[in-house]
Formats: C-alpha cells, structure tokens, sequence
C-alpha cells in the first residue's frame, strides 16, 4: 500500500513539474507559425493596415511581421483572437499572446519598451 501511495505521490509532482515547465499557452501550442522567428522577441500580425520594419523603426526585435487585410477573415483562421475592428494588432512571444491591441501607438509603445 505504502508503494502505491509513493508511486502516486512521485507521479503527481512530476506531472505538476511538466506542467509548470510548459509555459505555451494555446496560441503557442496549437498555432507555432504565429510565434517569432529565431533570433527575435516578437512576431507581430497586423490587421487593417499595413506594418513594415521600416514603420517600426528602433523595433528590431519583432519578426515575422504578417498583415492581414481584414479582421474577419483572420478571426476565420484564428478563432481565439476573437478580433471586433481594425485595426488591429497581435503581438506574440516564444509562449504567448502578450498583446492585443487596436491602438496603433500602444503597439509601437509596447515594442519599443516591453518592460514597461
């Protein structure tokens, strides 16, 4: 009885262990194209206006940079993102969705100083 309860116990913080080492969220898991290329923080998915390097100007450590033109036909692809308007802006890291927003300054602000 002893062994089981052992056994059970050794299991359980193991399984906890994996499951706080995986820090992905659904986004990362299920959709890794949206994450950024090697070398990079950032990938960026812009919907309803166009963003190049050049507009993100000191931004360097954003890529892939994607642009959709229409919010609907990437919330067909991306149902999660539950995007409303355009535009819109996504903002992944190697885990995660760290930003959604339609606000085209508090995208360029939080690229530019992402720890603030």
């Amino acid at each position: 009885m002893k062994k089981i309860i052992n056994g059970s116990l050794t299991f359980l913080l193991l399984s906890m262990l994996v499951a706080c080492t995986d820090e992905k969220d659904d986004y990362a898991r299920i959709h890794p194209n949206l994450l950024p290329s090697e070398g990079h923080t950032y990938s960026l998915q812009a919907v309803g206006k166009e963003i190049t390097f050049d507009l993100l100007e000191e931004s360097t450590n954003v890529g892939p940079i994607r642009n959709e033109a229409s919010y609907k036909s990437l919330n067909e692809q991306y149902p999660k993102l539950e995007l409303k308007k355009e535009p819109a802006f996504i903002v992944f890291d190697e885990n995660s969705l760290v930003l959604k927003t339609y606000d085209y300054a508090e995208m360029i602000d939080f690229l530019q100083n992402p720890e603030e």
